[in-house]
């Protein structure tokens, strides 16, 4: 009886050490486990990091193409093989936006505006019926200018043009370029109140200098009484 009772409670002694070591085991696993997961979890931040390095730097990388790809299409524009190609562009993207006019018409390198129809007799006035003739122009000229490279500035040169005959005697006027100069200024106020910024205009008066018809018929002297709108190009300062 008594040898029967030391072997149970050794048996008792044997599977109570198994248990135990089986949970220290077990407690060693998880641990191993919990460390596993825990640089698991470490190198996932890191590769995270990483990436958001990576994506900042090719954030910036596509930036800088940019930035270079505008400079050197503004830096091409002023190639002077291009240039003209740049203007003949603008003003028949202006005749598309234009309908056909007897008031107007748009050439290969500048719009020309008649002077008679427009401006009251004698005059470097506007009148209400002249004003409603040329209220379509500012417009379509804003919507092409919006189709020039990037990286380019542009201003619109208004140029008033007489003819050869001096002004009448009761004008108010000294001499033709006074009043080429007086119309210019009257059309570049219709930019302005179209819409147009003061440093994207600016005007002139060139007399009878720049001649589009020599003879000295009415009909000539009516084509060099005139508006003329030209583009001009100028290269955009570089950023600091």
């Amino acid at each position: 009886m008594t040898r029967l009772v030391f072997l149970s409670w050794l048996g008792l002694c044997v599977a109570g050490t198994s248990t135990a070591q089986s949970f220290d085991e077990q407690q060693d696993e998880l641990a191993k486990l919990r460390n596993y997961v825990s640089e698991i979890s470490a190198r996932m931040q890191q590769l995270q990091k990483l990436l958001r390095i990576s994506e900042e730097r090719n954030r910036m990388q596509s930036q800088l193409i940019e930035s270079l790809e505008k400079r050197l299409e503004a830096q091409s524009v002023f190639d002077p093989r291009r240039l003209q190609q740049v203007r003949e562009a603008f003003f028949r993207q202006l005749a598309d936006y234009l309908p056909l006019s007897p008031i107007y018409r748009v050439d290969q390198d500048r719009l020309v505006v008649f002077v008679d129809p427009i401006y009251v007799f004698r005059t470097a006035e506007i009148g209400a019926e002249g004003q409603a003739r040329v209220a379509e122009l500012p417009a379509a000229l804003q919507r092409a200018t919006r189709s020039l490279p990037a990286g380019v500035q542009w201003r619109l040169h208004v140029q008033g043009h007489s003819d050869v005959r001096l002004p009448s005697s009761d004008a108010s006027f000294v001499d033709n370029w006074d009043l080429s100069a007086a119309r210019a200024v009257a059309f570049l106020r219709v930019l302005l109140r179209g819409g147009f910024e003061g440093q994207q205009v600016y005007a002139s008066g060139l007399a009878a200098t720049r001649l589009a018809a020599l003879g000295n018929e009415k009909s000539d002297h009516r084509k060099n009484r005139r508006i003329e709108i030209h583009l001009e190009l100028h290269q955009a300062p570089e950023s600091a």
